[in-house]
């Protein structure tokens, strides 16, 4: 409600046709001064331009007020907008708050087995092939055990098998496989994961390249065939996979329309060697299965024919390799042989030296024992002489 002092400028046309402009202040309406003029040509065109300027001012105020309330309604908007995304991050926030005390009180309840299971998964020490079955499997496990094999190293094969699991479930087990590196098997048959998990393992399937096999048989993927948006992108997905050998998607209500996305995907993959897509809706055509068919077909025999040349190159390579050993070994006996004949002849040498050493060490005490017998020898002559001498005095004295 506007005061008294507030006013509101009005623009109008006079009784004789001219501009008038009149300003409302609370109860006091204040007129523009007429002015009145001769009806000549010059006053029709002073009246005239000053019609289009109050045309002009009043398009322009228009203007004005139309920016200023789309402004406004551009800020209201904008203010409605963060309100809304403020409210869905707090919403984010308290379920993840929620999720987070639901695995921490599951997994103090966790029975033993499945606690020992993730201990194993999370330690890298699990066994290459496990299976749930006998084994509770509901969202909050499920979530535990998504935690456990993002990082594991051990576990290739994974079996999970008629376990009730949803569309929220099947978005927990895409995360992992965006993650995992060494899973190479997952089973997921008669489950119920619907069209944003088959959407969500479709975008993991283009980031995955570890995978070999992945069965989705039984899992309502296209909402009993109302909703092929999640199985289209996970047909766009085996354009960029280079990894999976083995789909199974039978029975999952999959029409002509993602039949033929299917189609060209395949025929543009080059590892998938077994697809099936038995009992999906009858609009799936004869021709689209025989063209995938076909495409799976010239991939096995590309593998088979990819085996038979690593095989041949196996073979030639183990032959070299046999052929190098062996020369190895032949000249290997050379080196020996070569060994023990100078081993031999170093053996003579040492003998002969050790026995000229002994004959030269007895020819030289021969040398000292002849040289003692005649230093004996010569002191015995001295002896005898000297005796005679003095016996020939005595007889002459």
């Amino acid at each position: 409600m506007k005061s008294e002092k507030e006013s509101t400028l009005f623009a109008g046309i006079g009784p004789d046709g001219e501009p008038l402009e009149f300003e409302v202040q609370g109860n006091i309406t204040y007129r523009q001064p007429v002015e009145v003029l001769p009806k000549t040509k010059r006053t029709e065109e002073i009246q005239k331009r000053r019609m289009d300027e109050v045309r002009r001012r009043k398009e322009q105020a228009e203007r004005e007020r139309k920016e200023q309330e789309r402004a406004e309604h551009e800020r209201r908007q904008q203010r409605e907008q963060q309100k809304k995304q403020q409210a869905q991050l707090e919403a984010k926030k308290r379920e993840e708050a929620k999720r987070k005390r639901e695995e921490e009180e599951m997994r103090k309840n966790v029975e033993g087995g499945l606690e020992q299971l993730l201990a194993t998964l999370t330690e890298n020490t699990s066994a290459p092939h496990i299976t749930f079955c006998g084994i509770e499997l509901d969202s909050v496990r499920l979530r535990l055990l998504v935690q456990s094999m993002r990082d594991n190293h051990s576990c290739m094969s994974l079996d999970l098998n008629r376990k009730g699991l949803d569309d929220g479930d099947g978005e927990s087990l895409a995360g992992m496989l965006e993650k995992n590196v060494n899973l190479q098997k997952l089973e997921c048959e008669g489950n119920n994961l619907g069209v944003k998990a088959a959407e969500a393992i479709g975008q993991a399937l283009a980031k995955n390249q570890s995978l070999r096999s992945l069965n989705l048989e039984s899992n309502n993927l296209t909402a009993a065939g109302n909703d092929q948006k999640g199985i289209i992108e996970l047909a766009n997905a085996l354009k960029e996979n280079r990894s999976l050998r083995v789909l199974m998607l039978g029975k999952n209500g999959i029409t002509s329309q993602a039949g033929e996305y299917f189609v060209k995907a395949i025929e543009g993959n080059e590892t998938l060697t077994l697809v099936d897509l038995t009992g999906n809706d009858p609009s799936l055509s004869v021709d689209q299965l025989r063209r995938i068919d076909a495409a799976v077909r010239r991939n096995r025999e590309r593998q088979s024919a990819i085996r038979r040349a690593e095989r041949r190159e196996r073979f030639a390579l183990y032959n070299e390799e046999f052929k190098c050993r062996q020369h190895y070994m032949q000249v290997e006996a050379g080196r020996l042989e070569i060994e023990a004949h100078e081993e031999r002849r170093l053996n003579r040498m040492q003998a002969r030296f050790e026995k000229w050493s002994e004959e030269v060490q007895e020819g030289e005490e021969d040398i000292l024992q002849t040289e003692e017998d005649l230093m004996n020898e010569a002191t015995d002559r001295a002896e005898n002489n000297k005796n005679k001498g003095k016996k020939g005095k005595k007889k002459k004295g």
